[in-house]
């Protein structure tokens, strides 16, 4: 599942999920919804834990011509 598609799911803001995975602020997790940005390892088990595994790190990786 894609983090956007949870967030939507789940009713949470990108401030709300920021403090949840103790990230700086919801900038960053709308970096990471744009794609603009992939989490760090860190980050990355902060999301799949607080997703309870619905977004997991293959998520955030697209295969080539996808």
């Amino acid at each position: 599942m894609q983090l956007k598609d949870y967030l939507v799911e789940a009713d949470l803001t990108y401030d709300e999920f920021a403090k949840q995975i103790g990230a700086a602020n919801a900038g960053v997790v709308a970096k990471y919804v744009a794609g603009r940005r992939v989490p760090r390892p860190q980050f990355m088990n902060a999301i799949a834990k607080a997703t309870d595994g619905k977004v997991q790190p293959n998520d955030f990786f697209t295969a080539a011509g996808a």
